[in-house]
């Protein structure tokens, strides 16, 4: 299949859907056309290969860990999501392993039966975590997720996102809540409880030993 030669934005989009829709997988399809706006922007007047560099991880839809050195409490990573996504934040995460964030995302896996790059289940070989209930929370007022609400879920939603947070998609939170409104109601909830106890049992631990 020849791509269009040029470096334009259009172009370059237009790329990525007709090699992704005749199978080739999304991070070539990205890649080859980068590459192809790397030998054609600058002789067809195109935008630099570095916009879209910095700006090609948006053109996928991410769900799952966050693995980036962008610090927890940094928005910089500008990616997608589905509409109706929530996005655990790093520290809640991180506390669900007792500060190991790998540890607290593979909790947030089993939970919601989610493995890295949307497989189904990621493979634990440390001792089996123990999973929350998430039942009976009392949801209190957060704002989490992704815009766009039910009638939307599903469409690619542009975000800026942070190291160690956990996208988790909507079809995995109406599969565990029954419908995203409940859903994000009670993961806004988990949240802060998770912070509150985070932060009481941190007043509990002994201060460095001293040599």
């Amino acid at each position: 299949m020849p791509l269009i030669k040029s470096g334009s934005r259009e172009a370059v989009s237009q790329n990525i859907s007709e090699m992704v829709h005749a199978g080739h997988p999304q991070k070539q399809a990205v890649a080859a056309a980068l590459s192809n706006a790397r030998k054609y922007g600058h002789a067809a007047g195109g935008v630099t290969p570095t916009f879209y560099e910095k700006n090609a991880f948006r053109a996928q839809t991410h769900q799952g860990f966050l693995h980036s050195p962008v610090p927890g409490r940094t928005d910089k990573l500008p990616i997608s999501v589905s509409g109706g996504a929530y996005v655990l934040p790093a520290d809640h995460v991180a506390a669900l392993g007792q500060g190991n964030s790998l540890a607290g995302a593979n909790i947030v896996n089993k939970m919601f039966k989610m493995g890295p790059y949307g497989s189904q289940q990621m493979p634990l070989h440390a001792a089996r975590p123990q999973i929350p209930h998430l039942g009976n929370l009392t949801p209190r007022p957060r704002n989490m997720s992704a815009r766009g609400g039910a009638e939307h879920a599903g469409k690619p939603t542009p975000i800026i996102a942070a190291g160690g947070e956990i996208v988790i998609p909507p079809e995995k939170i109406i599969q565990k809540f029954g419908s995203l409104k409940h859903g994000h109601k009670a993961l806004d909830q988990w949240v802060l409880d998770t912070r509150e106890e985070h932060i009481k049992t941190l007043k509990k631990l002994k201060p460095p030993k001293k040599d």
